[in-house]
């Protein structure tokens, strides 16, 4: 699924969270990101810049011990939009417990890098609290 270039930095932004790489994440927002994240999360918010992004998914991270698998369900792109719908499968080993979402995604694209991304956490409250709670 790339064959646009916001494609290819979408699905290179979503490797370098992972692995935490934060050189890679520097080349592909600006400096200026603003992240949005909608739904129910303890953090839904904005967010000011790659630190405010990297907050919250490492708040993701911290609560599953990096038991996130992500599977791109569509990637679409034009101009200096992407959209993107995935289907997460999240896990907290300390109780063996897991929950599953499909979160949608929208970047907006400014030279080439990613100024404002927007994600809804799609997954019912109940389950959400009881996860994320």
């Amino acid at each position: 699924m790339s064959d646009h270039p916001n494609i290819d930095s979408v699905n290179r932004m979503t490797k370098a969270l992972l692995d935490q790489d934060h050189d890679t994440l520097a080349t592909i927002f600006s400096d200026d990101l603003e992240f949005h994240l909608r739904g129910p999360h303890p953090m839904s918010g904005d967010h000011r810049g790659v630190g405010g992004l990297l907050t919250v998914v490492g708040s993701f991270v911290e609560m599953t011990g990096g038991q996130i698998n992500l599977d791109q369900l569509f990637c679409i792109a034009q101009d200096g939009w992407a959209a993107e719908w995935e289907h997460a499968t999240l896990g907290r080993p300390q109780d063996d417990q897991t929950v599953e979402s499909h979160n949608a995604f929208v970047y907006h694209f400014t030279d080439g890098r990613i100024d404002q991304m927007w994600m809804f956490v799609g997954m019912p409250p109940d389950q959400a609290e009881a996860f994320f709670g």
